[in-house]
């Protein structure tokens, strides 16, 4: 168990650098006991905050910062974005960074469980946590929940396919207490009711404690609603999906036009339901999403070393009016070369710019692919597409479409919208669909893997190597092919 509690106390230093300095003075960071932390409802607080930060944080190299890391990873797993040249996350566009003596699997595993380990001390001690208000620890509560179970998501889509169809497949293992003891793999679909469960006790407690968003970074009411849908989605349980996406995009409106052109790069300058700020002091420089995805900085992808360019075959997809497109410079498309500036920091916010975590965009999509896949619906799938389209196209959109052709479209429209926010990757496993890279602008020397038959698996991550040797109840037999 050795190797886990060094996954444990890598956070600990993260954890009380949100401390205010009187919290400190009660003891060393590294002695202060989980009984001191938790005395208090605002040292719950900081433990969160600690999470949080550990989520966009960088750790050791320069493709891992976090969050964002793991969903660009998962991006350059499809067919969406091309690469240039093979430099960090070369490996992941290779589709052959999965071995669980990798450090990409590795580094996924640790990151979420490292989340898990904290915030399940929150989870179990907040109830008993000194406090003037019961609304406080009940948002508290509630907000340990949510990342708990966008964690075990996460963790559950990766180091294994779907759930349809894969319902008694080996998941992860489940931790509900504060334990370095190793545990065996969870089926997924006991994966799966462990979130939900969370999720829908999050819920409840965000409608109690009924107390606003005191950051962007904070879980909320929406934002577990949010997750809620997306877990819905991957179940098939297309009345939850629709009705919890609908719920969780509840007094947030679609971008403009104007606004979907300004980069991405600030959550105050946008309609996000959930985002992790970056600032001067803690930004990453090139170790960080922006430096690997924004073409206006001098980071990786700007300087040339990785340029990542939109997907040709998808370009040519898309409706000439919709601002999507016109904001990807396709002068030397003949090259392979189409810039995007979906995301653009320079001028602006330029390293430190925020990262994004879930937009009511998303929401709006999830309900209407669930919506189509009911059956019976179509008139309200219709009408949530071109609510969508009206917002990007120069035009009035027409949407005319009906079963499996309205499908189709809604699909399309989801690559479109939440390009290089983390979907793509997730979404093939999810739809159960072949990864094909040609007839686009991939260089087959660089992207090597050019094609991939329905749930490869090259597409699920092995349990890290470092796991298998610490935890005793998980041995080679039970290892992912």
């Amino acid at each position: 168990m050795k190797r886990k509690i060094i996954y444990i106390l890598a956070i600990v230093s993260v954890m009380f650098s949100a401390c205010s300095e009187d919290y400190l003075e009660t003891g060393p960071t590294n002695e202060i006991s989980d009984q001191a932390v938790f005395e208090t409802a605002e040292g719950a607080q900081t433990v969160l905050d600690g999470v949080k930060r550990d989520l966009r944080e960088f750790h050791s190299n320069h493709d891992q910062f976090g969050v964002k890391a793991i969903d660009l990873a998962q991006d350059l797993m499809g067919e969406d974005i091309a690469v240039e040249r093979f430099h960090w996350f070369g490996y992941d566009y290779n589709i052959d960074n999965r071995n669980a003596t990798y450090r990409r699997p590795t580094y996924t595993w640790t990151l979420y469980y490292r989340a898990i380990y904290n915030v399940n001390g929150v989870i179990n001690n907040i109830d008993e946590a000194a406090s003037d208000s019961e609304e406080f620890k009940q948002n508290l509560k509630a907000q340990a929940l949510t990342i708990r179970a966008f964690s075990y998501f996460r963790l559950v889509q990766m180091f294994q396919f779907t759930y349809k169809g894969h319902e008694n497949d080996p998941g992860v293992p489940i931790y509900l207490e504060g334990t370095v003891e190793g545990k065996e793999r969870s089926s997924v679909s006991q994966v799966y009711d462990q979130i939900v469960a969370d999720l829908d006790e999050a819920i409840s407690l965000f409608q109690s404690s009924g107390l606003a968003q005191r950051h962007i970074s904070d879980p909320t009411l929406n934002i577990a609603q949010g997750v809620r849908a997306r877990v819905a989605l991957v179940m098939n349980d297309w009345n939850t999906a629709a009705t919890m996406a609908s719920a969780a995009r509840n007094g947030y409106s679609i971008m403009s036009p104007d606004d979907f052109s300004t980069g991405f790069d600030s959550y105050a300058e946008q309609n996000w339901m959930w985002g992790l700020e970056i600032n001067d002091e803690q930004s990453t420089i090139y170790a960080s999403w922006f430096s690997h995805m924004d073409w206006t900085i001098g980071g990786y992808c700007g300087l040339g070393y990785s340029p990542k360019s939109y997907s040709l075959a998808l370009y040519n997809e898309m409706d000439d009016n919709d601002v999507r497109k016109q904001l990807i410079d396709a002068t030397d498309a003949e090259s392979g070369r189409l810039i995007p500036y979906k995301f653009a920091s320079g001028g602006d916010k330029e390293f430190a710019a925020d990262y994004v975590m879930m937009r009511p965009e998303e929401m709006l999509l999830i309900e209407a692919e669930a919506r189509a896949r009911k059956g019976g619906e179509d008139s309200q799938a219709q009408a949530l597409l071109k609510e969508l389209r009206d917002h990007r196209y120069s035009v009035e959109a027409t949407v005319s479409e009906t079963g499996q052709a309205l499908l189709d479209e809604i699909l399309l429209e989801r690559r479109i919208e939440l390009w290089g926010e983390g979907f793509r990757g997730l979404d093939i496993k999810r739809l159960k669909i072949p990864v094909d890279r040609t007839n686009s602008n991939h260089d087959p020397v660089v992207a090597v893997t050019m094609q991939l038959p329905a749930e490869s698996n090259k597409l699920v991550y092995q349990i890290p190597q470092d796991e298998i040797d610490a935890n005793d109840l998980i041995s080679e037999n039970d290892q992912n092919p």
